[in-house]
């Protein structure tokens, strides 16, 4: 099946430039519904290149951006996700503006957010400013911070004396704790995002991969983090099958505990349509782990279970 893969931009809700996006389609195919990708922290949308083409060949129309502040979406500051408060509303703003786009082009699809790590938190908050939605997956998503508190504390008196660029070295290494990420070696300081060396080495290859984050980005990231860890965070999701999953030996996501608590919040304030899948031995990012292949067949399985539409016959 022929793929077309559509670079354009639009502007973006922090004013600072236009927005880079993706769109993958087929134009021999009617697709089931959009899928909208939130990509994570320090990467980009490219890299759910083979993903999306599996999904397209699946019947799906697929969309993505590079977030504010990463890719070739940075506008000069790589790691910071706007030179103004409120970067991460913006990033918010941009995926709804996104779908809006996607809808204009394709009216009466359903509209599926897949959201990994960083990007998991986006899109589980997103619901809230715009509930309209047929599916739901977070991937990879991370555990509660302990020192989310003063971690957004300290992003935040970082930022005001020094302003929304400036890095600490006190919270990019609390981020960084459990990861191995102090090792010297860049495939062993990146070996918690897979087992398999080929996919963590073009990581590290990769010019568009991000730099640490900035004080205001972390700061903004542990507000969205706390947002999605309250109570009222189940509220603000509407009745629709959810699927969260991980890799069992995630740091990111506390080997499980992290996807095992926002699964019980849910299940806790009423919602029965949820699904948790954790994959033994697997790392943080699913899609590029040496059981990818596994984890895709589930992934497509469960969005055609889910839709009630039958897989694309190849």
């Amino acid at each position: 099946m022929e793929v077309r893969v559509t670079e354009f931009r639009r502007p973006s809700a922090c004013g600072e430039g236009d927005l880079f996006s993706r769109r993958w389609d087929a134009p021999c195919i009617s697709p089931k519904a959009i899928i909208q990708i939130a990509h994570g922290m320090n990467e980009h949308s490219g890299r759910y290149d083979r993903f999306a083409r599996l999904l397209v060949e699946d019947g799906y129309i697929v969309y993505a951006n590079d977030h504010i502040g990463h890719g070739n979406s940075d506008f000069g500051h790589r790691g910071t996700f706007s030179l103004k408060k409120g970067g991460f509303s913006f990033l918010l703003e941009d995926m709804k503006t996104l779908y809006q786009y996607a809808d204009q082009e394709h009216p009466g699809l359903p509209h599926i957010l897949f959201g990994h790590s960083m990007g998991s938190i986006a899109a589980a908050i997103y619901p809230a400013r715009d509930p309209n939605l047929a599916l739901l997956i977070l991937m990879g998503t991370p555990a509660q911070n302990p020192l989310g508190g003063f971690g957004r504390l300290v992003a935040r008196i970082t930022s005001a004396l020094a302003g929304p660029t400036k890095r600490s070295q006190f919270l990019i290494r609390a981020s960084e704790a459990d990861m191995g990420k102090c090792a010297s070696d860049p495939m062993q300081r990146n070996s918690w995002l897979s087992r398999d060396e080929a996919e963590v080495r073009k990581f590290v290859e990769d010019p568009l991969r991000g730099e640490a984050f900035s004080a205001s980005a972390y700061g903004e990231l542990l507000e969205a983090l706390h947002e999605f860890g309250s109570r009222n965070w189940p509220k603000t999701i509407p009745e629709i099958p959810i699927l969260i999953t991980a890799g069992a030996a995630d740091s990111v996501g506390k080997y499980g505990a992290g996807p095992r608590f926002y699964y019980q919040r849910l299940l806790d304030a009423g919602h029965r349509d949820v699904t948790l899948k954790l994959y033994e031995g697997a790392r943080h990012e699913l899609l590029n782990e040496c059981n990818r292949d596994e984890v895709q067949r589930d992934l497509l399985a469960f969005l055609d279970q889910k839709l009630g539409v039958q897989p694309n016959k190849m």
